[in-house]
């Protein structure tokens, strides 16, 4: 004898329910995923929106903000038409809606910034006779190939431990002889190099929000030694909690990415100077940081001096662009 029928009915009825639990937490979930793509990708153009700057696919998948993924997946959402109310392309370039003037602002900026990167790779390889300085980038606008005609040169510096004073004084000098010095609270500086932002080695980690990780990624090192890139990195590894696509397209010599792939670091410090140097340099490092705090006075607006970091900032532009992003976030939510 077999089983009653009402069992084998009752059997296939429940087999039949849990196919259709599953087939629709299956398609909740993948809903639920094609929503986060979309909310990832409009998050990141509202971002570059902020600094009028459109993105290609690729780019919008680099810098997608909080949501790992591949780039056909960006693409193929980029494709569908339910996010094209929001969001428009010309050219290659995707921004929001009604912004379709961004693209030629991008190209004419290009332009600008390829001479101005010029002059500060020019600057860079002079600079590079200070035996102390450990790397140089540029950061802000033009690292991202978006500077104005009338945007400054800001460089990135992150010295030898115990001799950022004189790292600083001897960049600042050797820039006053080229002529390329931006001088405090001066207004009209187009193309002067500012040394915004000077570091340890032993000193790297930044504040976590999103506009410090994007400053912290898209800066571009115009050369560097014994790894301090690497090293930045890992001390800053949070960034790319927000930036999970991030890769480099530099060509360093050597991956970015896990302690493990970190190259061997052969750092020139104090304990490796002969000890009368050492000594005469400590020296040197105390007088030089004196006459600067003399002549600095006061830090002005989000500056920031210590012993180990200097932050020469003295508008709040991280605060402005984060305010000006959730602000936009209110809108798209």
């Amino acid at each position: 004898m077999g089983p009653p029928i009402s069992r084998v009915v009752s059997w296939e009825k429940l087999t039949v329910l849990i196919k259709g639990i599953i087939h629709w937490c299956f398609l909740y979930a993948t809903l639920l995923l094609d929503k986060q793509m979309e909310k990832a990708i409009l998050k990141t153009l509202l971002y570059s929106d902020i600094f009028d700057y459109p993105l290609k696919a690729w780019e919008i998948h680099k810098w997608l903000i909080g949501k790992k993924a591949s780039l056909p997946q960006v693409e193929k959402k980029l494709g569908v038409k339910d996010i094209g109310a929001k969001v428009s392309s010309h050219g290659g370039y995707y921004f929001l809606k009604n912004r379709r003037g961004l693209v030629i602002k991008r190209l004419e900026r290009e332009r600008q910034s390829k001479k101005l990167f010029s002059q500060a790779v020019l600057v860079a390889i002079l600079l590079k006779i200070v035996p102390w300085i450990k790397l140089i980038g540029i950061s802000g606008n033009l690292s991202m190939g978006n500077a104005a005609a009338s945007d400054d040169i800001d460089f990135f510096v992150i010295t030898q431990k115990g001799r950022l004073w004189m790292s600083r004084v001897t960049v600042l000098l050797l820039l006053e002889l080229l002529g390329e010095r931006r001088k405090r609270n001066e207004k009209s500086a187009a193309g002067k190099i500012c040394v915004n932002m000077l570091l340890e080695e032993d000193d790297l980690m930044q504040k976590k929000d999103l506009y410090t990780a994007h400053e912290i990624l898209q800066l571009r090192v115009l050369w560097q030694r014994d790894g301090a890139y690497s090293r930045f990195l890992e001390e800053n590894e949070w960034a790319f909690a927000f930036l999970p696509n991030w890769n480099t397209s530099q060509n360093l010599g050597f991956k970015v990415r896990g302690k493990s792939l970190r190259e061997k670091p052969k750092r020139h410090t104090v304990l490796s100077e002969k000890s009368y140097l050492a000594s005469f340099y400590s020296f040197c490092e105390g007088i030089a940081r004196a006459l600067q705090l003399r002549y600095m006075g006061q830090p002005s607006g989000k500056e920031r001096v210590s012993e180990t970091a200097l932050y020469f900032h003295p508008k709040d532009y991280k605060g402005e662009v984060l305010k000006k992003y959730n602000a936009g976030l209110a809108k798209i939510s």
